[in-house]
């Protein structure tokens, strides 16, 4: 047990839920969070059951005096190209509020953050939360990435942002003229109609050609091989009852590409997407920009504000469809991805409406689809706390 002045750490507990579903259900607090409340003790408890069996996660609560004043939390992916990245979450309780909380709950998390070998801290933050953004600048975090109209609270659409910290070097790094080489062999011209449906138990063996393919996997988080089997344990991962969703990008019955996104419930009202491939052997230019076109009509069809993509700065056939069809970036994360033993960005893009700046209409939960729609997930962003 770590402690500083005097409070002291300890692992968070399945019999924190009292204190932390009064934190979601306080208003001052609530208003910066990622949940929307009422929340009940139940609902957090199913949460932390979960959660507390997550090996890819750790919990940190600091007592004050004996009593819990807050929560530190670090989420990460144990494969992929982003492993070397933790997201941070952190909450205090409003009593305890200059009482230097937060501080010692951040240096904690640093420590525990270097303790495990990462490289890299991230976070995001609603930019009207002074107090926070005043915490993470004194803790080191640099701004990276500004999203405008990110979030809906009170009656008006809010600016996030992403910070990051770097714990340890993250050399060599991927030169924008590499990028630029590797996509001039990108494209490779093929005549083809493209269409766009959703998966089929019957495409598993296409999604698993494509997930293997060295070249095109370079353009998503995973790392090849991925087995048959994980495969099929990926694709029942993608649930509708959770507002998951996948659009593929088929030429007959071969697999041209695929766009995985998360529909994001209040306060964001955002259609994310959370992972993307195209074949590159196989006209990419034209399956990412059929892709990209689908989930702006799943945005028109369900009204929600925008969108936003989280994607690896190398992906030149998905950046060119989005920026041709009126995205726009909003900044990098510095070395958040680890391709061909280099460190890249993640490039952030983001899409809105702004017919429906003023008055968002929310989708009914859970959306249902007529079946020739996209049907049919991992994070993007690590899962959101209830912190």
């Amino acid at each position: 047990m770590v402690s500083y002045v005097s409070i002291r750490f300890r692992n968070l507990l399945l019999s924190d839920a009292s204190w932390i579903t009064e934190v979601i259900n306080d208003p001052e607090a609530a208003k910066y969070m990622l949940s929307v409340y009422p929340v009940t003790e139940h609902d957090v408890i199913e949460f932390l059951k979960k959660d507390l069996e997550s090996s890819e996660a750790k919990h940190v609560v600091a007592e004050f005096d004996g009593e819990p004043a807050g929560a530190v939390s670090l989420w990460w992916r144990p494969v992929g190209r982003d492993r070397h990245i933790a997201w941070l979450g952190i909450d205090v309780r409003t009593k305890h509020w200059g009482k230097g909380v937060g501080s010692s709950l951040m240096r904690e998390a640093i420590r525990i953050a270097k303790e495990l070998g990462f490289r890299k801290i991230v976070l995001g933050v609603f930019e009207d939360n002074a107090r926070a953004m005043r915490l993470y600048e004194k803790s080191g975090f640099i701004k990276e990435v500004r999203e405008k109209d990110e979030v809906w609270i009170d009656g008006s659409w809010r600016p996030g942002s992403i910070m990051g910290l770097e714990l340890a070097p993250c050399r060599p790094k991927l030169k924008q003229s590499q990028i630029k080489d590797d996509a001039k062999n990108q494209f490779t011209p093929a005549d083809v109609k493209i269409s766009i449906r959703q998966l089929k138990d019957g495409d598993l063996d296409e999604v698993n050609r494509l997930q293997n393919c060295t070249r095109s996997a370079k353009l998503s988080f995973r790392v090849p091989p991925l087995t048959k089997e994980q495969t099929k344990q990926w694709y029942e991962a993608i649930k509708t009852q959770e507002n998951k969703y996948c659009l593929a990008a088929f030429s007959g019955d071969k697999l041209m590409g695929y766009f995985l996104f998360k529909a994001t419930a209040p306060p964001f009202l955002c259609l994310r997407l959370e992972e993307f491939i195209v074949d590159l052997n196989q006209n990419p230019n034209d399956a990412a920009t059929a892709l990209v076109s689908a989930v702006k009509g799943f945005k028109e069809r369900y009204c929600y504000y925008r969108i936003s993509a989280f994607i690896p700065e190398n992906s030149y056939p998905i950046i060119n469809a989005l920026e041709n069809q009126g995205f726009k970036k909003s900044g990098v994360v510095k070395d958040y991805y680890f391709i061909d033993e280099h460190y890249t960005n993640a490039a952030v893009y983001g899409y809105s409406d702004k017919t429906k700046r003023e008055r968002p209409k929310p989708p009914n939960f859970p959306i249902t689809i007529q079946k020739t729609r996209a049907l049919v997930q991992q994070p993007s962003q690590p899962a959101p706390s209830i912190f």
